[in-house]
């Protein structure tokens, strides 16, 4: 007993142990918020967590109710949008196609018309897009917990449908379906939906089903157990601890004890920072609920509540990773060369992810699916599902299978792990050897030394690569739906972009003479209702032909107003929306980027300067001033050009999918004729304004990549390097992400993003 603690201090408090823990974490926090992000087709979790609070307090009926008037009202709003749509086609088909939607659906267009207009109908989200797949997301829940009681019936009368079969002679009840019938309908014989109060699911989900959070713990069981015995092995202990009369069996009993610790703290506290992060985001579900009250959840035939289903998906991940831990540390004991370990792990693994994701659902072969140690990590599937195998023609469920496999692993692993330590021969490390030699080729080129330093010796080219990936991705994934505004606004300046001419002018005034007579029937109306002469219902009638008109009339103002600053000062049309977009005027997306770059400009050059000084070769290099200068030049020269690299990849990846949707093929004309710029002090070219744009940034992550510098020259240290740029570079923009607005003016922030923040 004394040994356990022993063992598992031993490897926690070493310093090299205790960061790679502490970068986990942080990878952790960092791909919870990351994943977490919304775009045009998810929404933000504070829409969760705003209807969250409206349904707490609500009975069940209540519930259904207010979600069902929610449904009711965005299908109103997207069918007037889909009305106004078929008529911007401006050809017979689209107004055919709009009379028959009317014809279908009478009085919904007047109905919700006038909200459509006000744009009221954004609760919870900042697009119509976003607003209807979120709403009918909930709806959807919501419907399918509501009907669990019907579900559970179901269930039963099949079981007593088929018993009726059996007693008239139609059906034996020995083929493996009726078995599988029966024997469903007794799983299910117990649960009532008595203790069903709908939750929204997406708080719970996404704590309990991450799977990089999986992935990160099993690196830290990993990084656990590639310590646990090769440290020894590293300094030769085993050649003093196996003469002493406990040193053999209560040596690997401790160490397979202090594994077990760490695999259930260490899950227990990635999951409790999973839960606290979605809790507070998304609201706090009810943890005495049914397990059912979650719509995913609804097969599980568990008499259990929320929190029963975490606590049991906690221990068994943890007792998932034990097990592999016992395997693995098998291979340690055997093994000379340490890499080995982690090899045979990333193999297990792999090989499982393949076996999970390649073999179909209904396959033969599904067994190995859903047992594989993949499959035995989704816990949502073995507690929130319910699958029975057919085993030679009798149904055995996953959940009794999985649950036995996870024993027999753990055990066998154990035992493995006891016999093997007994009767180990290798009680050393050996180094392992490339089978072949690299050539070294000399040079006298600082500038070819210092890069290889700075990306391969200390593994800059890797980070650098990875952040690129994660900003490409991110600007690219990034999808633009244009508006059926927008799209007439795209029509209209496809006609008019270029010089004023008498055509486009012609254009420009024959649509505003449509929308004048518009706005001028309305008003007749309006004050034909006030006198008397007409009632509402059909003054609402007689405007609703005027109101299809005007719903474009927000579109044509942007219209109207280059065309009165072109009669002014002069100029030329501009379709300006895709520039709008890429200057982060209509969305915000360079707080994130900022904040992206910052850190991965920090890790990525962090040593630049202080592994000079933990190699002790920053005393040579200062022997001359000349050297000193040169190598410190040459270095921030590197770090300069890997920076403005980095910087340049999500803009032009923006560059590219914006384009896509919002041509941007005015780059001859003048900054000026884009009505949101037409303030800009110097009149330039757009192309010219956007390589200024470029420069703003780069010259921004310079300063970044400077300043990291003059820490890692100041702190002499790689990790006091990267803590101290971190929390003056990328602490304030997660301030300013998660709210703070004020925060930015404490970064470098207003120089990279000064455009979006005019």
């Amino acid at each position: 007993m004394r040994l356990i603690p022993f063992e598992v201090s031993k490897i926690w408090r070493k310093r090299s142990f205790l960061l790679s823990m502490c970068i986990l974490f942080l990878i952790h926090l960092f791909l919870l918020w990351y994943t977490s992000l919304p775009n045009e087709k998810t929404a933000p979790l504070s829409a969760y967590k705003r209807l969250q609070t409206e349904l707490s307090g609500k009975n069940e009926t209540e519930k259904e109710k207010y979600i069902a008037g929610l449904k009711e009202k965005i299908d109103g709003v997207c069918f007037v949008q889909n009305i106004l749509a078929m008529q911007s086609l401006n050809d017979e088909m689209g107004n055919i196609l709009a009379e028959q939607e009317l014809q279908n659906n009478p009085g919904v267009f007047e109905k919700y018309y006038d909200l459509y207009q006000l744009g009221d109908y954004l609760k919870y989200t900042v697009s119509l897009e976003q607003e209807q797949m979120f709403i009918d997301e909930i709806y959807r829940q919501q419907q399918k917990v509501s009907g669990y009681g019907e579900y559970l019936r179901s269930i039963q009368e099949k079981k007593d449908i088929l018993s009726g079969i059996s007693v008239f002679g139609g059906q034996s009840g020995d083929t493996y379906s009726s078995r599988n019938l029966q024997k469903s309908a007794a799983d299910y014989a117990g649960l009532t939906d008595d203790n069903i109060r709908f939750t929204l699911s997406m708080g719970i989900t996404s704590a309990m089903q991450g799977i990089w959070t999986d992935l990160l713990l099993v690196l830290g069981m990993m990084l656990f157990v590639g310590s646990l015995i090769t440290e020894e092995k590293d300094k030769k202990l085993f050649f003093i601890t196996r003469s002493t009369k406990n040193g053999v069996l209560h040596s690997i009993a401790a160490k397979l004890t202090a594994l077990l610790i760490h695999c259930m703290l260490l899950t227990a506290l990635f999951y409790a920072v999973s839960i606290v992060f979605f809790g507070a985001g998304t609201g706090w579900f009810d943890p005495w609920a049914a397990i059912q009250s979650i719509d995913v959840y609804t097969e599980s035939s568990l008499s259990i509540n929320l929190f029963g289903y975490i606590l049991l998906s906690v221990l068994t991940k943890a007792l998932v990773l034990f097990g592999i831990g016992t395997v693995l540390t098998v291979f340690c004991i055997g093994s000379g060369i340490a890499i080995l370990p982690f090899l045979a792990g990333a193999s297990i693994i792999g090989i499982s992810a393949l076996l999970y994701y390649l073999i179909p659902a209904g396959a033969v072969l599904s067994v190995c699916k859903y047992l594989s140690p993949v499959g035995l990590m989704k816990t949502e599937n073995l507690y929130g599902g319910y699958l029975n195998f057919n085993l030679f023609g009798y149904p055995v469920s996953r959940l009794s299978l999985s649950l036995g496999l996870i024993l027999l692993i753990c055990v066998a692993g154990v035992i493995g792990s006891l016999l093997f330590f007994c009767q180990m021969q290798s009680f050393e490390m050996k180094k392992l050897r490339l089978p072949v030699s690299m050539l070294f080729r000399p040079h006298t080129s600082i500038f070819r030394h210092e890069s290889y330093k700075l990306l391969i010796t200390n593994r800059g080219l890797f980070v650098l690569l990875l952040f690129a990936v994660l900003l490409a991705y991110q600007s690219h994934d990034r999808t633009y739906t244009p508006s059926v505004g927008e799209q007439y606004y795209q029509s209209m300046m496809a006609e008019l972009e270029g010089g004023l001419t008498d055509e486009k002018e012609l254009l420009v005034l024959s649509e505003k003479a449509r929308y004048e007579d518009a706005l001028q029937k309305i008003e007749q109306i309006d004050g034909m209702v006030r006198t008397g002469e007409l009632s509402g219902d059909t003054a609402d009638v007689l405007k609703s032909q005027a109101n299809m008109t005007l719903a474009f009339y927000p579109a044509f103002q942007r219209v109207e107003t280059q065309y009165e600053h072109i009669k002014a000062d002069g100029g030329s049309f501009v379709y300006d929306t895709g520039y709008l977009y890429l200057f982060g005027i209509l969305e915000d997306v360079f707080s994130f980027d900022f904040m992206i770059l910052s850190v991965g400009i920090v890790i990525a050059i962090s040593g630049v300067i202080s592994m000079e000084f933990q190699t002790g070769s920053f005393f040579l290099i200062s022997a001359t001033k000349a050297g000193k200068r040169k190598i410190l030049f040459r270095k921030a020269l590197i770090c300069t050009l890997m920076a403005s690299a980095l910087t340049l990849i999500p803009l032009l990846c923006r560059l590219y999918r914006i384009s896509s949707v919002y041509p941007m093929d005015s780059l001859g004309t003048t900054i000026r004729d884009i009505p949101h710029f037409s303030g800009f002090p110097v009149s330039m070219p757009v192309l010219c304004f956007i390589l200024l744009f470029a420069f703003s940034q780069i010259l921004s992550m310079v300063l970044v990549t400077l300043f990291t510098m003059a820490i890692s020259l100041w702190r002499k240290n790689q990790v006091q390097t990267i803590f101290f740029a971190l929390l003056v570079l990328a602490v304030p923009m997660l301030l300013k992400l998660l709210g703070f607005d004020i925060a930015k003016w404490f970064s470098l922030y207003p120089l990279y993003g000064w455009m979006g923040m005019q």
